[in-house]
């Protein structure tokens, strides 16, 4: 494992920012992950895969460590076991490929295995922990393995143990328990839509294959626009806040929750309600297609990208009462 000196992230972040750091390893086997040095303390680790969920506005005084996309997925006692490193869309694709279903509506989400769990990936009804048995962490202080449960990992929309820790923890593999008769879920509209005339139910691969048409109309590419996906979480609210915004807007998106009593709306609409879709300053603004994408559309920097996004917030919070949360992570 190499190490090196204020290394330049601007080409390991899909919002293209320029942003050095301190120290800079890549991660490509356990081997690696055994080599980081062990007096490193928490906050002066970062640890990233393909760096699509997160915000850089300044320069880090941190040890940066990466994992380097590589695929590597077993099946050990009926699980499916991959690698931190594995691109996540690699993993769905390897499981409908097989028949095993579970993460199917996961399809096309960037970034890696080991991001998941952190953020308790979600979309279309369905979310990581739906099917997630354990987490294997590495403590880079000790040296040691340690696998969490999945009541371990304290689990919620969007949120995690991962992201609230004060442990040495690098993820290092999870388990997965997927079958061959997991329930077909296209309770969302859209879907509902794609199977709308087909007479049989479809196949977790067509489902996958849904999917990850969907997101591709409505995401552009980080390759030729700059961006990490959504960047703020889908509001959850309770039922009676929200019954009182929708007397003064009756177009409301409302959604069920899966895990909760509280209702979901879509960011995307206060967002668009507030005039922000396609909305620019400079290089930095919101994607015209869609208000939640954040996009850099050439040399905006993590600064220019922040300050959009508290326009944004404040907007949203003075018109309808919400206060919206960052999905991306921001440094």
């Amino acid at each position: 494992m190499k190490i090196l000196e204020n290394h330049n992230l601007k080409n390991l972040n899909t919002f293209a920012v320029d942003c050095y750091c301190d120290q800079f390893a890549e991660i490509q086997s356990l081997s690696d992950l055994e080599a980081l040095p062990h007096n490193i303390k928490i906050t002066e680790m970062l640890i990233m895969g393909s760096g699509s969920n997160i915000l850089f506005t300044e320069k880090l005084n941190r040890f940066v460590v990466r994992f380097k996309p590589r695929k590597h997925i077993t099946v050990v006692d009926n699980l499916v076991v991959a690698w931190a490193g594995t691109p996540w869309h690699e993993l769905v694709m390897w499981a409908v490929d097989k028949n095993l279903g579970g993460i199917e509506n996961l399809a096309y989400i960037p970034g890696l295995v080991g991001a998941a769990p952190f953020q308790n990936i979600g979309a279309y009804g369905t979310e990581l922990r739906d099917s997630l048995v354990w987490v294997e962490v590495y403590n880079w202080h000790t040296g040691l393995y340690h696998r969490l449960s999945n009541e371990e990992c304290l689990f919620s929309y969007r949120h995690s143990v991962f992201k609230y820790h004060d442990q040495p923890w690098v993820i290092s593999r999870i388990g997965l328990d997927l079958r061959s008769d997991s329930p077909i879920n296209i309770s969302y509209q859209p879907l509902q839509d794609k199977f709308a005339k087909q007479s049989k139910p479809p196949t977790y691969k067509e489902v996958a294959q849904a999917v990850t048409e969907i997101r591709q109309s409505k995401l552009p590419d980080p390759s030729e626009l700059a961006n990490a996906g959504s960047f703020f979480k889908n509001p959850v609210i309770d039922p009676q806040v929200a019954k009182r915004i929708q007397r003064r807007f009756k177009d409301l998106p409302l959604f069920e929750t899966k895990h909760c009593q509280e209702q979901k709306t879509s960011a995307a609409w206060l967002l668009e309600q507030c005039g922000f879709k396609g909305h620019r300053e400079g290089d930095a603004g919101f994607y015209d297609k869609h208000a939640l994408i954040l996009v850099n559309h050439g040399h905006a920097t993590g600064q220019e990208l922040l300050k959009m996004t508290k326009m944004a917030k404040r907007a949203v919070k003075v018109k309808f009462g919400i206060e919206l949360e960052e999905e991306v992570r921001v440094l």
